[in-house]
């Protein structure tokens, strides 16, 4: 009868913490109505269920004291203990690796104004640009230590922390971009996919009791924060800096997933993504790459400091990273290399990979990762679209990217390799990546979101389709009509959360604003725009 008290109790300390409030008092109604209609109980089975629901109420209310007294946020996170203590163990001896190994000069002069914003064209086979300096001091300091780390990562005795055998979703999030997360995760959901999802935040002050607490779990997602890790961890971390690009490889590497798939909070899928797990070409590589607009600019220093024969221009468009999917198991050493380009990437490995064209960060550090130890990887060959409208005005306004399956893009390649013929001329859009500006609930109607245009309306003031004219076009493309799907959870999430979400306090007219775009356009037009009002405040 104990262990059957205790699981119970538990079962209802586990329960929403509004729910908890109440639960003595409705325990002890409870029992006080058993007592009032115990004469028309038999003996014999009254007091044991009595003495039960009794020591239920005990166990209850002893074990809401005891979680009254933790940290909120602490009581709501319920991460792997076992896990978090291997994750703290890693980093204790990797960043140890990382800053002893790491290029002792002064960090690379960036290239101002560079010109690189040049679109990707596989039959233009122009020279390789030349705009980073480097002493011949920093070129030999650098081309040094990357060598030593990487012969370290040979014979390293720490492994990277995760559960084998598991699959799943990483992003990043924090602050405003934790509204962003959850559009993409409820149109992830929308898919069918039921792959468990990992939103890495940097700190305790980025957690969101609402969202992280109740909204995510709800969705099979959970907030991993980063802090957690490092403060758990015996080394200082006082000089440890990691921001903007940097997270995307440590929320990789503290995953808890053997198989990862990353999008950045602002992408999601527009099928089941987890069949791509399940197929060529992650199966036979552990790691697939989706293509940017834009030409390669890697500088001729970085392969004389990395000692990579440096490929053709034209051989490859550079890598949009905003989707990534990663075998830790077959790309250990990689991703370990990657987080290394990425801990110096703003002082060395940024420059030296993108030399300040469009996207610069951590976009190339996971394929020259792999490439440096001769890991496999698959490029999409299927050039990235882009999704806008070109106003009234006569300028376009894109608002997001379309990357394509890596399973048909592969089958194509393989058809005009070999002969083989397919049912389909063009692999199938697979993942959208509504990154500018991004589509925060609370923001996108606003003239300005994100330092961006709003996207919903025109250049005369018309409210309007953000992508395609109508229904139609939307199905062409996707199938069904995908924008139509985003405003309605976009809605959804607005009206649900305005009052409850900390980062939308000082919001106003968040559901009200969602409420009119949606019937505007989707419930009373199929046309791309309606007629020129101030709807939005």
């Amino acid at each position: 009868m104990y262990s059957f008290v205790r699981e119970t109790s538990c079962s209802l300390v586990s329960l929403h913490l509004p729910t908890l409030s109440a639960l003595p008092y409705t325990c002890l109604i409870f029992v006080m109505m058993l007592f009032r209609i115990r004469g028309v109980l038999r003996a014999s089975l009254s007091r044991p269920l009595l003495a039960t629901i009794a020591a239920i109420y005990l166990f209850t209310v002893v074990a809401l004291v005891h979680r009254s007294r933790c940290d909120t946020n602490d009581c709501l996170r319920s991460p792997d203990s076992s896990l978090l203590h291997r994750q703290a163990n890693f980093w204790q001896f990797f960043l140890n690796d990382l800053e002893r190994y790491g290029p002792k000069c002064d960090p690379v002069v960036h290239p101002e104004d560079s010109g690189l914003d040049i679109f990707y064209n596989e039959s233009d086979h122009r020279a390789r640009p030349d705009k980073l300096e480097m002493s011949n001091e920093q070129l030999s300091t650098v081309r040094s230590a990357h060598t030593n780390f990487v012969r370290r990562l040979k014979e390293r005795e720490y492994t990277l922390p995760y559960n084998p055998k598991t699959r799943g979703i990483v992003t990043t999030a924090g602050g405003p971009y934790l509204a962003v997360a959850l559009v993409s995760i409820r149109m992830l959901r929308r898919t069918g996919s039921t792959l468990p999802v990992e939103v890495f935040l940097a700190s305790n002050e980025e957690f969101d009791p609402q969202i992280c607490g109740v909204v995510l779990p709800s969705l099979n997602a959970r907030c991993m924060v980063l802090q957690d890790i490092f403060d758990l961890s015996s080394v200082s971390n006082a000089d440890v800096v990691i921001e903007k690009y940097q997270y995307k490889a440590v929320s990789i590497l503290f995953s808890s997933f053997e198989d990862v798939l990353f999008l950045d909070s602002d992408c999601f899928p527009v099928f089941d993504p987890e069949q791509l797990f399940d197929t060529d070409p992650f199966l036979s590589t552990g790691m697939v790459l989706w293509p940017d607009f834009w030409f390669p600019s890697e500088s001729p220093l970085f392969f004389e400091a990395t000692e990579i024969p440096a490929p053709p221009v034209h051989a490859r468009a550079s890598t949009e990273s905003g989707e990534i999917l990663y075998s830790k198991s077959k790309h250990d050493l990689s991703m370990m290399l990657a987080a290394y380009y990425n801990y110096y990437g703003p002082q060395f490995y940024y420059p030296m990979q993108s030399q300040g064209a469009p996207g610069e960060g951590d976009k190339e550090t996971f394929l020259w990762s792999a490439t440096a130890l001769s890991e496999p990887f698959y490029t999409v060959k299927t050039p990235v679209g882009a999704l806008g409208y070109w106003t009234t005005a006569g300028d376009w306004r894109g608002s997001a990217m379309v990357q394509f399956d890596p399973s048909q893009d592969l089958q194509i390649a393989q058809q005009h390799l070999y002969g083989h013929l397919m049912d389909f001329n063009k692999p199938r859009p697979f993942f959208v990546h509504a990154n500018f500006p991004k589509f925060n609930p609370a923001t996108i109607f606003l003239d300005t979101s994100f330092g961006a245009t709003g996207p919903t309306r025109d250049a005369d003031g018309t409210i309007r389709r953000v992508w395609h004219a109508d229904s139609t076009a939307a199905t062409a493309l996707f199938g069904f009509d995908l924008e139509r799907r985003l405003w309605q959870e976009i809605r959804d999430i607005a009206c649900e959360y305005e009052d409850t979400f900390s980062a939308w306090k000082e919001e106003k007219l968040i559901c009200a604003n969602a409420t009119l775009y949606w019937q505007t356009l989707f419930e009373n037009y199929t046309s791309m725009t309606a007629s020129p009002t101030k709807i939005f405040a």
